[in-house]
């Protein structure tokens, strides 16, 4: 977003930083194939400035010197990459029925993944903890950060301000997680945050504009505006699955006409058993598949309406789909038929409305938890093109 009003001067290490951030994703984004040369050209700054910062940048072990390209004429090039062998960073997703953890080199190679199943009345801190220990332990490099993707409202303290269908009310996630990892920094952010912020670390485009529609017990959006994550200041930006639509169903929450009421994951299936599912996709006409083949259109039918407000409300045209719904038999009739509705809300001279999946489907939030702790950090999303990278996971207890 365009700063609109400065609260405080710049001083020299304020500006100081931000170059270091500009240098830091510029070589990112070069993915081994930007010079120095490169870098000036690219940010603008003085050839003194790029190369006291690489210097700085070296040293610290986040950029290294990837190699020698020869010129036509002169010096051959030295080419600058990120440093993938000294940081490493952990990525959490916590979800109503497991807790998968996974490690990521600096430029989003996945190193190991692990996943343990178990419901989760409460944040399972001690669970999330042991896991992070254990793969923090024979990392040939050091642990820089953790990221913990969780639902509900987060704040940037690292506390669950409120996460209604699991009942967390202001749990200190964070600064917990943080004694029991023997004072590892743990940065916690909103699940559907965490893929917006995946989508933007596996893209190029530093002006990105990203919007998550997040469906699972709850449905919440994540927002990305002209490159920022944007979360309100209340942090409760994206709280999409609690908005009015009409419905004269009582929400978990406690109002009535929710959008979670007829579109969360749980209100689609309804009392549909696996042979109920199987039947509506096979195009079964009995009374069971017709009854969730409703539930599927209503649920689509009021998601494109919400979404075509979104659409003109932030000037989006494309939408991403992230949640446990991706993942489900039911996600790719309930996306088509959004779709289908979403082609018809498009004004004379507009961009046609699209709802997709996810880029890394159900790495997205192991992943975008990692990229949120890079960027508290680093102090920026870095451009991870390696980040679909996959190694077999490793099942825990």
């Amino acid at each position: 977003m365009t700063q609109l009003r400065f609260t405080q001067k710049g001083t020299k290490s304020s500006l100081r930083a931000r170059n270091d951030v500009l240098v830091l994703q510029c070589v990112a984004a070069g993915g081994g194939r930007f010079s120095r040369t490169d870098v000036i050209r690219q940010t603008g700054l003085p050839t003194a400035t790029v190369s006291e910062i690489v210097a700085d940048l070296i040293e610290r072990r986040l950029v290294r010197e990837a190699g020698r390209e020869a010129q036509p004429v002169g010096k051959p090039r030295v080419l600058l990459d990120l440093d993938d062998v000294h940081h490493r960073f952990i990525g959490v997703q916590v979800a109503n029925d497991r807790i998968t953890a996974s490690r990521f080199t600096l430029n989003g190679h996945m190193e190991q993944t692990t996943t343990v199943s178990r419901p989760l009345d409460a944040p399972a801190l001690t669970a999330v903890s042991d896991m992070v220990r254990r793969m923090a332990a024979p990392t040939p490099g050091r642990v820089t950060g953790v990221g913990v993707a969780v639902p509900g409202i987060v704040g940037d303290d690292g506390v669950i301000r409120e996460a209604v269908n699991y009942g967390w009310h202001m749990v200190s996630m964070g600064h917990e997680l943080s004694e029991l990892c023997d004072g590892l920094p743990v940065h916690v952010v909103n699940d559907a945050n965490a893929v917006a912020l995946s989508e933007v670390a596996l893209s190029t485009d530093r002006a990105n504009t990203v919007v998550v529609l997040w469906i699972g017990t709850g449905i919440g959006a994540g927002i990305v505006l002209d490159g920022r994550l944007y979360h309100g200041g209340a942090f409760r930006s994206g709280e999409i699955g609690h908005i009015d639509i009409g419905a004269s169903l009582r929400c978990r929450c406690g109002l009535i006409g929710c959008l979670e009421t007829v579109a969360a994951q749980p209100s689609i299936l309804g009392d549909a058993d696996d042979k109920t599912v199987a039947g509506y996709l096979a195009g079964d006409d009995d009374s069971d598949a017709r009854a969730l083949g409703e539930r599927v259109t209503r649920a689509a039918r009021e998601t494109a309406r919400l979404l075509s407000t979104l659409a003109g409300a932030l000037d989006v045209t494309e939408f991403i789909l992230g949640g446990p719904i991706a993942g489900d038999p039911l996600g790719p009739p309930l996306m088509r038929e959004i779709n289908e509705r979403l082609a018809l809300r498009v004004m004379s001279g507009f961009e046609q409305l699209v709802l997709r999946a996810s880029t890394l489907g159900t790495h997205s939030l192991v992943f975008g938890a990692a990229a949120h702790a890079i960027r508290q950090e680093l102090g920026v999303v870095i451009t991870m093109p390696a980040g679909a990278d996959e190694v077999g996971d490793s099942p825990a207890a």
